[in-house]
């Protein structure tokens, strides 16, 4: 793992690691808009389940 590790900190083609930076924050960026959107739709449905199967402790 050390080998690679050096040679990878010694290659200087390809994306730099700030560009691995940017990358990570948008796709955890579009991760967070999904995950909260679909938390949101969920509680919805299981709300309106729970309504009409007339419980009172969902």
């Amino acid at each position: 793992m050390t080998k690679f590790m050096k040679k990878f900190v010694k290659n200087e083609s390809g994306a730099a690691i700030v560009e691995y930076g940017l990358a990570l924050l948008v796709v955890a960026s579009i991760a967070v808009g999904a995950f909260s959107y679909l938390g949101t739709t969920t509680n919805t449905n299981v709300t309106g389940a729970c309504a009409a199967l007339g419980s009172a402790t969902c």
